[in-house]
């Protein structure tokens, strides 16, 4: 429709006008010794054509082109804009409910909650009655524990624990968790003061506990 269009525009500018007869030409005269013509009416003059109609109804029609193109572009930008905003809100509420999900399942595991408890292998409190250098490990000690109350698990209570910790001595309470059996635990809590507040959640996480599966 465009190149019809502009063809339309280069014929309407090349073309020359159209000569129009003059009004009231009169016939040549015949010689003197024919007959005398006869009267005849004026011819009335031709309407001239305007050159510049046709350049107009083209430029109507390059107008009304241009405006569909454009109508049709920005429909189609905003169809584009749309499934892309769909598409990224739908990607932030799934990175959200990730993330919500995430934190959720921490909390649920944190130690001293039920869910930690289902997991662990031994949680357990008591005094601390050795505390022994490990040959070959610059600044690693192993700690046994004398355990007085179990939440979770039992047997003898020992575990390493680096330099860089607070040190134990002898003599000291603590309370200590962990989940995967390994020689360092998840959790130490030292002094009587800080183990006293969490006793009783323990107690009560411990029995919630009971019938949880790990997962």
């Amino acid at each position: 429709m465009l190149k019809e269009q502009l063809t339309l525009i280069g014929d309407a500018l090349a073309g020359r006008e159209e000569a129009a007869p003059a009004a009231g030409e009169r016939p040549e005269e015949a010689g003197a010794a024919g007959p005398r013509p006869a009267r005849t009416t004026p011819a009335t003059p031709l309407r001239r054509r305007s050159r510049y109609r046709p350049l107009k109804m083209a430029l109507g029609g390059l107008a009304a082109a241009a405006a569909a193109s454009l109508v049709l572009g920005l429909g189609w930008l905003v169809s584009q804009n749309g499934t892309t905003a769909g598409s990224a809100d739908r990607g932030v509420a799934s990175d959200a409910r990730s993330g919500a999900d995430a934190k959720e399942d921490a909390g649920s595991r944190a130690f001293g909650t039920p869910g930690y408890l289902a997991c662990a292998r031994l949680v357990a409190e008591g005094e601390v009655t050795a505390v022994e250098r490990v040959p070959g490990a610059a600044g690693t000690s192993r700690i046994t524990v004398r355990a007085t109350r179990y939440y979770k698990g039992d047997g003898p209570v020992a575990f390493l624990r680096d330099a860089g910790e607070v040190p134990l001595r002898p003599g000291d309470r603590v309370l200590v968790g962990t989940t995967d059996g390994g020689p360092y635990p998840d959790t130490v809590v030292t002094g009587e003061e800080d183990i006293a507040l969490l006793r009783a959640g323990l107690a009560v996480a411990a029995s919630e506990s009971r019938g949880l599966t790990c997962g």
